[in-house]
């Protein structure tokens, strides 16, 4: 994936050509990939960057008249004439209209304040060598993940874990906390990353380091504190209205230049809202995945052959590619996504021959209004907000993962006081970072920065080492209305819903994959549909499977374990390797692994696939195995 990357060594010593280079390779997943570099040897530092070839083609840095400002840029600013026009008419020089000479321009005018202006997803790298200090910032939803560690008088930082693994005198030491996290929600929460010292930068965040004092500072300049709820008069047909106009001209924004266009078409309503406005004016190809009889395969055709696009369709008949894709889906995200959520990997080499950049879904299903749970949006006080988001981030999010029980019981004897209760507390500490708001809004936020950055953006994590990513959902001024809207107005889709009826009204007739009901306003003839729905199930499962019966998932993970995947994952899982580390309690593996065998229980590869997944995530970046170890 594209990103920054570098090493500041306050003590200026020694020389680190070498980890540089290592840096970028170990980053060139790809043949297409490619690096830039820039040292300042006398005081210590080495940067780079790493891209994919589509984004940001101008060579980097940009490098200030004087070479004074060094400046590597990942991503795009949207909406950035008035900017310009405003500098121009104060007297600014531009030497191109590219952003990244824009960063520099505000830089050199309004310091690190300029972030406050940006509209856009990106990763900025600043070095200002009169000041001695570096800057690195990222977009208001920190979409472009960068990871940093701060040791020893160094710091060094990357897109990956991995490119700060390089470092020869480091030796990783596993947060266990982090593990505890992830086997309970299947993601982490926070900053953390399954090793000690190593963090995430936050969304909204600017880091300064000062070389000269080996001082890191991180400064969150912008979070939901910023949006104002909204008016109180405000109707749903205003709101339907203005999130309309809204997120039509988000989509505006980012199909404005020439790039091939491309959509992962589902049968749900975030693609589809997506591609309803990128017409007529943009025809994007259109693509989907999965099992043939999955929804999302069969409503995907239907909306592709009603508006007459080019739809490209790949069928998963078995799980042998998860084995195959799995060592690539490891080194993308690390570990942090875990096997069950690579669908789509498979296909990657042919989506790029096809398109350049996809308007991604992401961030249009809000994972706080999925939860549809009033009682934590209208908390009485902290304790109930605290017990019930709790649960709903193991039990609703995801598959669901480990309950209380389980969790005592998956661990070593000698391992499992240390466990205890730590990823409780470790939950309760990260919510203090959201007590200044609203529960509404502090349910919004918390969702943002957890579960939807550090689960589900990591399909976008891998995709991106092959196509471009651009996210229509986040773009500020459609976020910003969306989230100052009361949950009552978006729950269920209603909003997303009625945009799709205003503004596509041809797309209303075909079902939407949760409920199999089209999106029809009428509530008499939606009735009619849920009877007609209900009678058809009523008829499969009491005289005969005259109806087709569709697949609500695009794989069978819970089938492919027990099928051909059986003997790989057990490979893993009950190998004396596994077992030596002292994690699990081998007695709780095999009886969970014998409940996911009989196939009476549903959901049980979610509290399994985690434990599979740490398990090779440490054979490759602990204990070093095969590419990675070659590369270094």
């Amino acid at each position: 994936m594209s990103g920054v990357f570098g090493l500041v060594d306050a003590n200026k010593g020694a020389h680190h050509e070498k980890t540089l280079s290592r840096m970028g390779k170990v980053l060139s997943h790809r043949s297409w990939f490619c690096t830039d570099y820039s040292t300042d040897q006398a005081n210590g530092v080495y940067l780079g960057r790493i891209g994919i070839g589509v984004f940001n083609k101008i060579d980097q840095p940009c490098i200030s008249e004087d070479g004074r400002i060094t400046i590597f840029l990942t991503g795009e600013f949207y909406d950035t004439e008035k900017i310009r026009r405003t500098l121009q008419a104060n007297g600014v020089l531009f030497r191109n209209d590219s952003n990244i000479e824009l960063a520099l321009r505000l830089y050199q005018e309004h310091g690190m304040d300029f972030l406050k202006k940006l509209n856009g997803i990106f990763l900025l790298l600043i070095y200002d060598a009169a000041n001695g200090q570096l800057y690195l910032a990222n977009d208001r939803f920190g979409l472009y993940p960068i990871y940093h560690m701060h040791r020893n008088g160094r710091f060094i930082f990357g897109p990956e874990v991995k490119s700060i693994l390089v470092q020869d005198d480091l030796q990783p030491r596993q947060d266990m906390v982090a593990m505890a996290e992830y086997f309970r929600f299947q993601f982490l929460l926070g900053d953390k990353t399954f090793f000690q010292g190593i963090k995430l930068l936050p969304t909204g965040t600017l880091l300064r380091y000062s070389i000269s004092e080996d001082k890191l500072q991180i400064d969150r300049y912008w979070d939901f504190r910023n949006i104002a709820d909204a008016p109180g008069n405000l109707t749903f047909d205003d709101a339907v209205e203005e999130a309309s106009r809204l997120f039509q001209q988000s989509v505006d924004r980012l199909t404005a230049n020439g790039y091939r266009y491309g959509i992962y078409l589902s049968g749900g309503l975030d693609s589809r809202v997506i591609l309803g406005m990128m017409l007529p004016k943009t025809k994007p190809v259109t693509v989907t995945y999965g099992l043939s009889d999955s929804r999302d395969m069969v409503l995907a055709s239907q909306i592709s052959k009603k508006l007459g696009l080019s739809h490209h369709r790949y069928f998963f008949n078995d799980g042998a590619w998860v084995p195959e894709f799995n060592d690539l889906h490891l080194d993308l995200t690390e570990g942090f996504h875990s096997w069950i959520h690579s669908h789509g990997i498979s296909i990657l080499e042919e989506v790029r021959s096809l398109m350049d950049v996809n308007l991604t879904g992401f961030g249009g299903g809000l994972t706080y209004v999925d939860w549809e749970d009033p009682v934590l949006f209208n908390a009485t006080d902290d304790l109930t907000f605290m017990n019930r988001l709790f649960d709903l981030l193991w039990e609703q999010t995801t598959w669901p993962s480990l309950n209380a029980t389980e969790e005592n019981l998956l661990y070593d004897s000698r391992l499992a006081p240390e466990m205890q209760n730590s990823v409780f507390e470790s939950f309760r500490t990260e919510l203090k970072a959201y007590e200044h708001l609203p529960y509404r809004q502090r349910a919004a936020y918390f969702a943002l920065c957890n579960p939807d950055r550090r689960l589900f953006q990591y399909y976008t994590v891998f995709h991106r080492a092959f196509i471009e990513q651009r996210f229509p959902f986040y773009d500020n001024d459609y976020m910003e209305f969306v989230y100052s809207l009361p949950p009552e107005i978006i729950m269920k889709r209603k909003l997303r819903r009625a945009v799709i009826r205003k503004t596509m009204p041809a797309l209303t007739g075909i079902p939407y994959d949760k409920d199999m009901l089209p999106l029809y306003e009428n509530r008499a003839v939606q009735g009619m549909y849920k009877l007609v729905n209900k009678g058809k199930s009523l008829v499969n499962r009491n005289i005969a499977p005259v109806f087709k019966d569709l697949g609500t998932l695009n794989s069978d993970y819970e089938n492919w374990l027990r099928g051909g995947l059986r003997d790989w994952l057990e490979g893993i899982l009950f190998s004396e390797r596994t077992l030596q580390r002292g994690i699990f309690n081998p007695d709780f593996l095999r009886s969970l692994w014998n409940r996911q065998m009989t196939g009476l229980e549903v959901d049980i590869v979610g509290k399994i696939a985690p434990m599979i997944t740490y398990e090779l995530m440490l054979r490759r970046f602990i204990d070093k195995d095969g590419e990675y170890e070659q590369q270094n």
